[in-house]
């Protein structure tokens, strides 16, 4: 069953990230469909949602505003549909929403005001330190945009309104020394950080570009990075630092069911929905061809349960059935399943029956961080044993 949407409330933003899935990179979808949705659009979807998921389900349906940058849709347009997810509310539907933006314009006080009524998270794209940040996400005109996204964040400080905040989004970057860029988040008014793996690779853009794959995989670059950020967050041991993907990989490998998308790939329960109300593939698969993603679902004229009958859909609702052959007797099949979707995009399967492009570099994160979890507890238990009185209050 879908479990998330993912809205694209525009197909232009006001930024021009280098790395960019949606305008930078192979897929031009952006360039067929309107510049914003349509507010009866937006309704229909909520309908839609709402036919499928039924109300009383203890279980929330989250709904992410994307784009493109979703704060260029207008906004009485924005805090109508808001209005309209409030009412749904206590009709009985539990549905979580979160805008994720680049936060470059300050939001204006009615927003502010209805985020909080509509009880609505803002995740915040902010890649690391400034120049970390300022290399990769500029504006049309080249120019770093680091200052004016914490000036927008400041202001919500300053307002009182960080609550707001639900954290920050990075993609991963291995020219900042992991030591920096964990220095950085403690410096951030919320320390709570999402660091993504990079979705420009796959086997047709593969990470080892320069080097021989042999020689790649021998120093993974990513991996590396990953496996030192985890391991100074160990060190550090502060629990107000959350790094999510270092907090859910502790979750699952202690058993935990829940886990986000870099983790598991046992199931892929999401879509998304372009501005002409086009119901699309997750943004993972964009790279695999021009138009990948696209499907022939609109929520105009398809129910969501329509969904299920389509083949790729299928088959990102069971992905565990199509874990790769050469990951099946893998030592970490359990928390890996094939790797990170968008390392196994393909132009003709779509989702390659290959491993992940970043095998070897999450082989070499999960060695280490699984290695340092379990010298961590190994010693926890030592010492229990090593304390009579501990030993004596367990019986």
């Amino acid at each position: 069953m879908f479990r998330s949407a993912i809205v694209k409330l525009t197909s232009v933003c006001n930024i021009n990230c280098r790395y960019c899935y949606m305008f930078n990179q192979l897929d031009q979808t952006h360039s067929r469909v309107p510049p914003k949705m349509a507010p009866a659009i937006a309704l229909q979807l909520l309908d839609r949602i709402c036919a499928y998921s039924p109300p009383g389900d203890p279980q929330p349906f989250s709904i992410v505003l994307h784009g493109g940058e979703p704060l260029l849709w207008n906004e009485s347009h924005l805090i109508g549909w808001l209005a309209q997810v409030e009412q749904r509310r206590k009709q009985g539907w539990n549905l979580d929403v979160a805008i994720q933006t680049n936060l470059i314009r300050p939001l204006s006080s009615p927003l502010v005001d209805a985020l909080h009524r509509h009880r609505i998270s803002l995740g915040i794209s902010l890649d690391g330190p400034r120049e970390t940040h300022d290399s990769q996400r500029v504006d049309h005109l080249g120019r770093g945009t680091y200052e004016r996204v914490m000036a927008s964040v400041e202001k919500l400080v300053a307002s009182g309104d960080d609550a707001l905040i639900g954290g920050f989004l990075s993609v991963a970057n291995p020219s900042v020394a992991p030591a920096d860029y964990l220095q950085w988040v403690r410096t951030l008014p919320v320390t709570r950080v999402d660091v993504l793996w990079p979705m420009e690779f796959n086997w047709r853009n593969p990470p080892w570009s320069v080097f021989s794959r042999r020689q790649y995989e021998q120093h993974p670059r990513y991996g590396s990075w990953f496996a030192a950020l985890f391991e100074a967050w160990w060190r550090h041991d502060d629990p107000a630092l959350q790094i999510r993907l270092f907090n859910n990989l502790l979750q699952v490998w202690l058993g935990g069911g829940e886990h986000i998308d870099a983790l598991v790939n046992d199931c892929y329960d999401m879509f998304v929905v372009n501005t002409d109300g086009g119901i699309e593939y997750p943004d993972y698969l964009r790279n695999a061809a021009d138009g990948s993603a696209r499907t022939p679902f609109n929520v105009m004229r398809h129910g969501l349960s329509e969904l299920h009958d389509d083949e790729v859909f299928h088959r990102l609702l069971n992905l565990k059935q199509s874990c790769p052959a050469k990951c099946l007797t893998c030592r970490h099949r359990a928390i890996c399943g094939g790797g990170f979707l968008p390392g196994r995009s393909d132009p003709q399967q779509l989702i390659s029956s290959r491993e992940s492009v970043l095998c070897a570099d999450q082989m070499h994160f999960f060695d280490r961080a699984i290695r340092i979890i379990q010298q961590a507890l190994q010693q926890r238990g030592e010492y229990e044993y090593s304390d009579g009185s501990a030993t004596s209050h367990a019986r």
